[in-house]
């Protein structure tokens, strides 16, 4: 009888010490799923061309911004293709030109400007030695990519500052950059105004041809523009979502940004490589363009003026190019 005793007392002591111990591991268990709940991927898109060129270190080693967070990036087409994306939440982080990512936040997508990541890269190109000034122009016919695209808007603004804006018949018919690009190495088109890395490309395939009019001098030449900056043409934004439940986060992204352009501006052929591998461009376009593209790193509360003197000339030749107003102060991350 004893030994029965003995026996439930131990009995009964084994399955407390049990209950106890599986009590304790739940939290335990709990805490992994938790963390699990908790990771974070972050993805991000490029385009094709010159405004991809800064992101190239970020494709190829992503950026480690903490436990359970990991980067993905993807290259996309076109510019719209990158509406369509943000339009759907489908990317956290995206880079557009500036008007666009100005008229998706007056659209109310939610998706805020992360820093300025490119200035201006446009240029007139021509054979013609005579032509120093826009005033120049008059009664020529300029061949742009796009109406209604950035080029096509500071092209007539120029014009319209120089008074011989109807004076200079402005030709759309060819709507590819590269496309132009072989008309003016070909001598079928005599003024065309490209962006990098066309321009650069057009001036060594056709020496006689080269930039007769810099768009980033002439609007410095209106703004007083300091030394190296002009108007900002290119942006990384990203979406309110991320910014507003992890702001340390997309801070470590945009300084890791930062860090990816400043080495492909001091590495150009090593970056060129990359570029290369993530179809961006071909390396033999893009190496000897990069010390031309104008890349930079500005954040974006610092980029507010720049943003808004750029916006302002939009604004008065199409206010639909940019939603119809300037961004309020909610549009630059801090």
């Amino acid at each position: 009888m004893k030994n029965l005793k003995q026996w439930s007392s131990f009995r009964a002591f084994s399955l407390l010490l049990a209950g106890f111990l599986l009590a304790s591991a739940l939290p335990l268990f709990g805490s992994g799923a938790k963390e699990k709940k908790e990771s974070l991927v972050i993805r991000g898109a490029v385009y094709k061309g010159s405004s991809g060129f800064g992101a190239v270190r970020l494709l190829e080693d992503p950026p480690e911004l903490g436990a359970g967070i990991s980067v993905e990036f993807q290259v996309l087409p076109t510019p719209q293709e990158m509406v369509a994306r943000v339009s759907s939440g489908e990317v956290d982080i995206a880079v557009f030109p500036t008007n666009l990512a100005a008229k998706l936040y007056n659209a109310g997508t939610g998706y805020r400007l992360g820093g300025v990541i490119g200035y201006g890269i446009l240029h007139l190109l021509s054979s013609d030695t005579g032509i120093a000034s826009w005033a120049d122009l008059d009664g020529k016919t300029v061949y742009t990519v796009g109406k209604g695209a950035t080029p096509d808007f500071l092209l007539r603004y120029f014009l319209s500052r120089s008074g011989v804006e109807k004076q200079v018949s402005i030709d759309y018919s060819i709507t590819a950059a590269p496309q132009l690009a072989q008309a003016l190495i070909g001598g079928k088109v005599e003024y065309g105004v490209l962006p990098e890395p066309f321009a650069t490309l057009v001036s060594n395939k056709a020496p006689t041809v080269s930039s007769v009019i810099d768009f980033q001098q002439s609007w410095n030449d209106l703004y007083g523009g300091e030394e190296g900056r002009s108007y900002p043409i290119t942006v990384v934004v990203l979406s309110s979502k991320l910014l507003d439940s992890h702001p340390e986060v997309a801070r470590r992204f945009l300084d890791a940004y930062k860090a990816s352009i400043e080495w492909v501006r001091a590495n150009p052929d090593d970056a060129a490589a990359l570029i290369e591998k993530f179809d961006i461009m071909p390396a033999a376009i893009a190496a000897p363009a990069i010390p031309n593209c104008n890349l930079v790193f500005l954040p974006a509360v610092e980029s507010r003026p720049l943003v808004e003197d750029f916006l302002r000339v939009l604004l008065d030749f199409d206010p639909a190019s940019i939603g119809g107003k300037l961004p309020d102060e909610g549009f630059y991350f801090q």
